[in-house]
């Protein structure tokens, strides 16, 4: 009886803030032994604990019920709005006000700092409502093309024998998917800036972009296409709760074409732009192959974390069905 009810409210606990967690968890905790005993007593068998449960429902809806009232997208996909909004929310602004100030000053635009720093202020403001706008409306149009339909649905056939262990390797970090989400957004809407302008730039201002580099624009628009696939992929992943041997591998293989893009948009232009500001780069040995570098280093590291995370998902796949089999047996 314990071990389930001990994953139901995990799974509850995943969808909420880290500051309202463990009280929640608590309360839902004693919610449910109470129900169980009144209902059935001391000594439950397991179908009667998943009797309990299932009456709950879904653990993201019972999640979406501890909030206040939500207006803007159903119950079902409001806390991983909400998670990707407290994610992105202090990282997006800061992010472009850090490099809007660095490319003034390589500019050598520091003649007035008070005006840069009202400059600063206006696109950290432009930035947050741009992020929050773009999220919400993602989310908006999400679940009015199906997306909480299809939630709905999987919330309907809530199994609670089927909840995942604690430690399932096929379970999602819900703040590094509501990470890469936040992440992804703000770098589809830099992609698509940088399409505008025609290259990469420092300076996030469309009325005076500043120096700006020139690269491809077909990789520019690969990366997008990149970057708005993950999004996707991460938010189907939250939405399931957990992830699957076929979309992690679908995920892996993306962001190799990603890490490929970013030879092309990002290592080579920087180490050409470095070469020319700072001479001296040059003699060092290799300096011409660091963007090639950069980039087997960058999948090396992504074959060595998502592939060993491929392994576990395959090894507990076959662990199941292991027991599914056993179950049967019985």
């Amino acid at each position: 009886m314990s071990e389930m009810i001990i994953r139901y409210v995990h799974q509850v606990g995943r969808y909420l803030p880290e500051k309202e967690r463990r009280e929640v968890e608590l309360e839902l905790r004693s919610q449910i032994e109470d129900q169980i005993e009144d209902a059935y007593g001391a000594s439950p068998s397991q179908a009667e604990v998943a009797s309990v449960l299932r009456q709950l429902g879904d653990p993201v809806q019972m999640a979406a019920s501890y909030g206040r009232q939500q207006y803007l997208v159903g119950p079902t996909l409001y806390p991983v709005m909400m998670m990707v909004l407290r994610v992105g929310m202090p990282i997006v602004p800061g992010f472009i006000v850090l490099m809007n100030i660095v490319g003034s000053l390589i500019a050598g635009e520091t003649g007035n700092w008070i005006g840069l720093l009202i400059e600063s202020i206006f696109i950290a403001a432009q930035a947050a409502f741009f992020f929050a706008a773009s999220v919400v409306l993602f989310f908006a149009i999400f679940e009015r093309s199906g997306g909480e339909v299809e939630a709905k649905k999987q919330a309907a056939a809530f199994n609670p024998l089927e909840l995942p262990p604690v430690d399932d390797p096929a379970a999602v970090n819900r703040a590094e998917s509501s990470f890469g989400i936040a992440i992804g957004a703000f770098l589809t809407l830099a992609l698509i800036y940088f399409l505008t302008v025609g290259g990469l730039t420092l300076r996030f201002n469309l009325s005076d972009p500043g120096t700006v580099t020139p690269v491809s624009s077909v990789w520019l628009i690969v990366m997008t296409i990149v970057s708005i696939t993950l999004v996707l992929l991460n938010l189907w992943a939250l939405l399931r709760n957990r992830w699957t041997f076929p979309t992690w591998l679908a995920q892996s293989l993306v962001e190799l074409v990603g890490a490929v893009a970013l030879y092309y948009i990002f290592y080579t232009p920087l180490f050409t732009w470095l070469s020319e500001i700072l001479p001296n780069l040059r003699d060092p040995l290799l300096f011409d192959r660091q963007p090639a570098i950069f980039t087997a280093i960058t999948i090396a590291i992504m074959l060595i974390s998502n592939g060993s995370k491929l392994i576990r998902m395959w090894k507990r796949r076959g662990e199941d069905e292991r027991e599914k089999v056993q179950a049967m047996s019985r």
